[in-house]
């Protein structure tokens, strides 16, 4: 029994791969003469993007449902409120009345299906840009839905954010418009950062480059405040259990040296007062007429 249920994982991880899109597949090349490689595997899941609407005296929801790598997941319930089995891409429209929701609408924007197919297109915007920087976009098209005898696709841009964490689950894509039976999308994120083949991923980056720097570590005059603390505070402390046990001192006894902290802001007063004196003379000595 349980070999049968490890060869059922087995086969079911491998499907489950098999069914990707190539473009979702570690080590892809989206330029085939260029040495950068995408690993979009990390997207092959469901993401659910939704807008609110109050549309009195209901509120009307459009959620839109994307895997760009693999068909989305039916329900075992209430199969009719989800587009068919193959889509890649479903909005659907809900209405919402108190505790009633309705789903009025269902549209299957992009999916493979018997006679309509996916026909995916993933290129590079720009071959001549860095690949493996922020800014850098890819473009996908996917194809195959129908809505009312209309014919429906989407436009995916994903475009390289390297200030993203590659270990943190991604974010959503970003719906831009819909119109013409056309669906615009944008999505920012580090799974369309290339890297160099055959090489690991860089750390994110800070999104400054002017203060990489600074944000790397302490600057010389924090480093040298640090040391003078810790100096002190080794100073007064070791000096007040040194005092404290030697003389069995107690209170401002403690202080180590104590005359001489007493004494110190009179001395800076003095000091202080001095150097207006010597700078106050100056001005005076200078003053006034030259006999000829």
């Amino acid at each position: 029994m349980k070999l049968h249920l490890g060869l059922a994982l087995i086969i079911g991880a491998a499907t489950s791969t098999l069914g990707a899109q190539n473009y979702c597949n570690p080590n892809y090349k989206p330029v085939s003469d260029k040495d950068v490689v995408l690993d979009l595997s990390k997207l092959n899941r469901a993401f659910t993007i939704s807008q609110k609407e109050d549309t009195p005296p209901s509120t009307t929801e459009n959620e839109v449902q994307i895997n760009i790598c693999d068909e989305l997941q039916v329900p075992e319930e209430n199969k009719d409120d989800f587009c068919e089995k193959g889509t890649y891409i479903c909005r659907r429209s809900i209405i919402s009345r108190g505790e009633q929701h309705i789903v009025a609408q269902i549209q299957k924007i992009a999916g493979e299906y018997d006679k309509d197919k996916l026909n995916p297109a993933f290129k590079a915007v720009d071959t001549n840009q860095d690949l493996t920087q922020s800014g850098a976009k890819f473009s996908l098209v996917l194809n195959g839905g129908k809505y009312k005898d209309s014919t429906q696709s989407a436009q995916v841009t994903l475009e390289c954010d390297a200030s993203q964490d590659r270990n943190k689950d991604p974010e959503a894509p970003t719906l831009i418009s819909y119109q013409n039976n056309v669906m615009s999308l944008n999505w920012k994120t580090v799974f369309a950062c290339g890297t160099k083949e055959g090489e690991a991923p860089p750390p994110p980056s800070n999104g400054d480059n002017g203060n990489e720097e600074k944000s790397e570590g302490m600057s010389g005059a924090g480093v040298f405040f640090t040391i003078i603390g810790v100096v002190l505070a080794i100073y007064f402390v070791g000096g007040a259990f040194y005092n404290f046990k030697m003389y069995n001192a107690r209170g401002l006894d403690l202080i180590p040296h104590r005359d001489f902290w007493l004494d110190l802001p009179y001395l800076i007063k003095d000091l202080i007062s001095h150097l207006v004196d010597s700078i106050m003379s100056h001005r005076r000595g200078s003053g006034g007429y030259v006999s000829v």
